[in-house]
């Protein structure tokens, strides 16, 4: 499998914040739960300052609105996760590592994430970017230097409620694993998304979003609103300042408490059949869809038993599967809509198990199968959870967010043990 590159694009001050690590003789049992409640802290921490989302973007809208442009910019799981993403911003644009950067004009912002990973090198190239005038909004650790130093006037900061380092476990050999960061700078990037909204509904405008491209039949929406910053013929009803904030924020808390408290045993039993595959030598297979996690798959913290990944799915993914997997091989497959019977029976007929989390239900023959774990991620058909009233999609999905946080809550369980 081939890992994709880390690159700084613009230089945030690191200081290593040590994780809160378990302690290596601690019962398996509550840490799927545990990640959760990491990621539950980052929740209470953005609700807690959606002042400071609004005020960061009222003056992003007033700078968009001037015909500035928004640029996606740091981590390249971030990046892809805003980029062209059901629910996402039709007109933001990415700025990619081995590209020069763009003439940035008055008005224009940048989005910027970085994780904390001290290992990473500044290049020269992060001064251009504060440098050319854009409004940088910066998305780090609270325990960032970038936090508590006097920012460049054009900076602004969210502060995310995890350690600069988040790593939740430490291993006996000194490896740290199940980093926090990703799942929590996506919630942190989608909150002021949605505000974002809000403030240019309050100056009668319409940021152009994204319908997802599984509903988008012939992809006829996609077609008229690619690259479009703002509908424009779409005078919205205004939103109240932290309406849209607070909403996308409680539909992540209610959607990680629901899983917490109802799917947390199957977390558990998804553990333990990766660990049976992975001790017994068998082929274990991920297959993750999406902008995030798929970019996630093998960076600083990830686990390593997994041999394989892929990203086929529907009919293709079947006959993968029938052409690779055998008895006692497990294949984990984090989706989004479709509910892949075709590829869990091809599965079974292998004699291999299969995780799965989709929007939609299993039918009964898949459903009853004890080869097959459906685990209900509680996210809507839609992806995106934002009611946008007096338009014809809902914004911000929760995809990116919760599904990494449940893949990693289960690799915390296999990790320890």
């Amino acid at each position: 499998m081939r890992l994709p590159p880390r690159f700084a694009l613009c230089h945030l001050s690191l200081v290593l914040g040590l994780a809160a690590s378990l302690p290596v003789g601690r019962a398996a049992a509550g840490l799927a739960e545990n990640y959760i409640d990491a990621e539950l802290r980052v929740v209470d921490g953005l609700e807690k300052q959606v002042d400071n989302l609004v005020a960061v973007a009222e003056e992003a809208a007033q700078g968009l609105l001037r015909g500035g442009s928004l640029y996606l910019a740091g981590e390249p799981g971030m990046v892809a996760e805003l980029n062209g993403r059901a629910g996402g911003l039709c007109g933001a644009k990415p700025i990619t590592p081995d590209k020069p950067l763009p003439t940035f004009r008055s008005g224009d912002v940048i989005f910027f994430s970085d994780y904390g990973d001290a290992a990473k090198t500044i290049e020269h190239r992060s001064r251009e970017l504060v440098a050319g005038g854009a409004m940088v909004v910066a998305f780090a650790s609270r325990d960032n230097d970038v936090v508590q130093k006097p920012l460049p006037k054009n900076v602004r900061v969210i502060p995310i409620e995890m350690p600069c380092d988040s790593r939740q476990i430490a291993l006996p050999s000194g490896a740290k694993l199940v980093p926090t960061a990703a799942p929590a700078i996506a919630m942190a990037q989608w909150a002021l998304t949605a505000e974002l909204i809000g403030a240019c509904r309050r100056k009668d405008r319409q940021l152009a979003v994204y319908l997802s491209i599984f509903l988008d039949e012939g992809q006829r929406r996609y077609k008229r609103t690619a690259g479009l910053l703002f509908e424009p013929d779409v005078h919205p009803p205004k939103a109240e300042r932290g309406q849209m904030a607070r909403a996308y924020l409680k539909d992540v808390r209610t959607a990680l408490t629901t899983v917490r408290r109802d799917e947390a045993k199957s977390l558990r039993r998804a553990a333990a059949w990766l660990l049976d595959a992975s001790k017994s030598g068998r082929n274990v297979v991920r297959n993750f869809m999406g902008h995030l996690a798929p970019l996630e798959a093998g960076t600083s913290g990830d686990v390593a038993f997994f041999t394989t990944m892929v990203h086929s799915t529907g009919n293709e993914g079947a006959a993968w599967i029938r052409q690779n997997l055998h008895e006692g091989d497990v294949y984990f497959f984090l989706g989004y809509q479709q509910n892949e019977d075709g590829m869990a029976m091809a599965a079974s007929q292998a004699g291999a198990r299969s995780i799965f989390f989709t929007a939609k239900r299993p039918g009964p023959q898949v459903a009853n199968d004890p080869q097959h774990l459906d685990i209900n991620p509680h996210w809507p058909m839609t992806d995106a959870c934002l009611e946008l009233p007096g338009y014809d999609v809902k914004a911000c999905p929760l995809t990116g967010v919760l599904g990494l946080t449940y893949y990693f809550a289960i690799c915390a369980e296999v990790a320890i043990r």
